[in-house]
């Protein structure tokens, strides 16, 4: 596949990589292709964007990915700080949105490796800043695949790709030290290790329940939070309030469905909230959502639709769901409003 149109910005010299900045215009920059070793020429007209093209046969296959990389490297090497990207905790198998952690920030570098094996995984550039380290990948043709990401998770190693798949193909070595540098769409964590340890703490603290097939519903026993009840026992559609919920934490078919309301862990926040305000807290949220539904005429335990019947103490709301569902709720005999719960 030829890449005739793509501009090469590193190349190398007397063996060793070279940026188009460097060198001299012309065949005197006396430069070879990174990929195929063909002879280059460096073009630095004043009005072109400066780069290297094959002398006397086309751009090969890889010089331009070839070229990206050596470039990338070079500019990591020596740089002295670099742009971290934000933190995500992310929650696989679970309607949970995923949660910001940390803010993108700038650190400082204190060492660069470049493409030094760590056990069975070879990375880009490693980058030591903080007392830790973490890999740096650059994406132009090949991601992360499967399988190194599991060896990443693995050797648990925070990973920063940055994809370089679909930018520009005129890009210039200042661009592309802005994109490594600086705050940029293109870099995002393909793994923290705080985040994975933040995940797990929400995994340690919510509980393992059950699937309870009936019907054509599933549902999930002993609700923490009541979301409904049936003969006055609590209980959770799967379907309608689980996948819902904020308190679903996982419900991937290897760890099982587990759930934080016990706990009312819902997001980073709450592990700073002490728990007995973090379940006041909740509970007048849900009293409130309750109101909702009850305004809106529906039940709030099952959903059904609320119907005006009449008892010998007056009128009142009743879920027309009975005598499943035994949801009442007093009319003001005044104003004919239902009364909070």
């Amino acid at each position: 596949m030829s890449q005739k149109h793509l501009n090469l910005i590193y190349a190398i010299k007397d063996g060793i990589g070279i940026s188009i900045e460097s060198v001299e215009s012309g065949l005197k920059c006396n430069c070879t292709c990174p990929s195929c070793g063909a002879v280059l020429v460096a073009k630095k007209g004043s009005k072109m964007i400066h780069h290297f093209a094959h002398h006397s046969v086309d751009d090969c296959e890889y010089g331009y990915e070839t070229s990206l990389h050596l470039a990338a490297k070079d500019i990591i090497s020596k740089a002295q700080k670099i742009t971290v990207p934000p933190v995500y905790v992310s929650f696989p198998d679970s309607p949970k949105r995923d949660e910001l952690y940390y803010e993108s920030r700038e650190i400082n570098i204190d060492k660069v490796e470049l493409e030094k094996k760590f056990g069975n995984i070879i990375p880009d550039i490693v980058i030591h800043a903080c007392g830790k380290i973490f890999y740096l990948e650059i994406y132009v043709t090949h991601k992360i695949d499967e399988a190194k990401l599991a060896k990443i998770k693995k050797a648990n190693i925070s990973t920063i790709e940055v994809d370089l798949s679909s930018i520009d193909r005129t890009i210039t070595y200042k661009d592309l030290k802005n994109i490594l540098l600086s705050d940029s769409k293109e870099k995002a964590w393909k793994y923290n290790v705080a985040a994975e340890n933040k995940l797990k703490q929400f995994y340690a603290n919510a509980d393992k329940r059950t699937l309870m097939s009936r019907g054509f519903a599933i549902h999930v026993d002993n609700c923490p939070i009541k979301i409904r009840t049936w003969k006055g026992r609590a209980y959770a559609n799967f379907i309608d309030d689980c996948m819902g919920c904020q308190y679903c934490i996982s419900t991937n078919k290897d760890i099982g469905l587990l759930c934080s309301g016990r706990t009312r862990i819902a997001s980073i926040k709450d592990f700073d909230i002490p728990q007995n305000i973090r379940i006041e807290n909740s509970n007048a949220e849900i009293r409130k959502s309750k109101q909702a539904y009850i305004v809106s005429g529906y039940c709030p335990n099952c959903s059904h639709k609320l119907v005006k019947r009449h008892g010998k103490f007056g009128s009142f709301l009743g879920c027309s769901n009975y005598p499943h569902c035994k949801f009442t709720i007093a009319i003001d005999a005044k104003t004919e409003e239902s009364i909070k719960p």
